[in-house]
């Protein structure tokens, strides 16, 4: 019996090229990204380097990235921990209807960043907040606390619905991650005596390095651009005590300050490919521990 020969390929069918694949990501990424930075630097260029000038000479640049610093570091190690937490939370056998708690929990993700805003607003008011009254309440403070309008709180208080707004981001993907990890180790860990600390050090940590990776990478782009949540509750207010980046560049805008718009944005670029190469360094290296 002859084997049969090999069907030959018809003659309208072609070889798709590797090349003709990524293509349409390259020219959305081209469009969302490349462009926006060249304008960007373009423009700084045009105006002959004035308005970086003029950046870095305003009286109270240094306080801007000072609440950049303290907004950015604040608002993502916040998300990091509840995020976590709520994650080995709902992870947990003795928890009981999962599935309606995390539904509730994505409520603050999912709701547009203007309502989440305003609704923490009215609730950090100090007149009529029912954050105040409540402390008030149960005897906790002796008059209300000025949380939007204090300088020495305000940044945190903002921070604190940023926090409330990406921790559940974090929940969801720890939560997904977690999932990947054998049974079999924590069984193991349990027979070697390994308590919950030893195993979240040893075990669940290392397995969701890259995760926590990405997610530490997203909070800090979210919050190096977050705009609406401060602006809406304090306009960056008071005396500055709360504007960031973003908010000075929407001031620069406002004013029709072009060349300082531009200079800002380009500051913006730069510190977020900071954090863009400091990810993609840290990806190859897992990748090469893994391999």
């Amino acid at each position: 019996m002859t084997n049969p020969t090999p069907m030959a390929s018809s003659p309208g069918r072609r070889r798709s090229h590797p090349v003709f694949l990524v293509l349409p990501a390259v020219l959305l990424t081209t469009v969302l990204m490349v462009i926006p930075i060249v304008t960007t630097i373009v423009r700084v260029i045009e105006n002959g380097g004035t308005g970086l000038s003029r950046f870095f000479d305003l009286p109270d640049i240094g306080q801007v990235f000072l609440n950049t610093l303290y907004w950015t570091v604040g608002s993502v190690g916040g998300a990091l921990v509840i995020g976590y937490a709520g994650a080995l939370v709902l992870r947990s056998k003795k928890l009981r209807l999962v599935g309606l708690w995390r539904s509730l929990v994505m409520i603050p993700w999912i709701i547009p960043g203007v309502v989440g805003a305003t609704i923490w607003r009215w609730t950090l008011s100090t007149d009529y907040g029912i954050l105040n009254q409540t402390l008030l309440d149960i005897g906790l403070i002796s008059e209300p606390i000025r949380w939007l309008s204090d300088p020495s709180l305000v940044l945190w208080a903002v921070a604190l619905i940023q926090i409330w707004v990406t921790a559940p981001f974090v929940m969801l993907m720890v939560s997904a991650a977690l999932t990947t990890i054998p049974t079999e180790r924590y069984e193991a860990a349990r027979l070697d005596g390994a308590g919950n600390l030893a195993i979240l050090r040893h075990i669940i940590l290392p397995a969701i390095r890259t995760t926590t990776g990405i997610c530490v990478l997203t909070l800090a782009i979210w919050a190096l651009n977050s705009f609406t949540i401060i602006w809406v509750t304090t306009s960056g207010g008071p005396a500055g005590a709360s504007t960031i980046l973003p908010i000075l560049l929407y001031q620069a805008f406002e004013r029709g300050d072009q060349a300082l718009v531009s200079a800002v944005a380009l500051v913006q670029v730069v510190i977020g490919a900071v954090f863009a190469v400091f990810f993609a360094r840290t990806m190859r290296t897992d990748l090469e521990e893994q391999t």
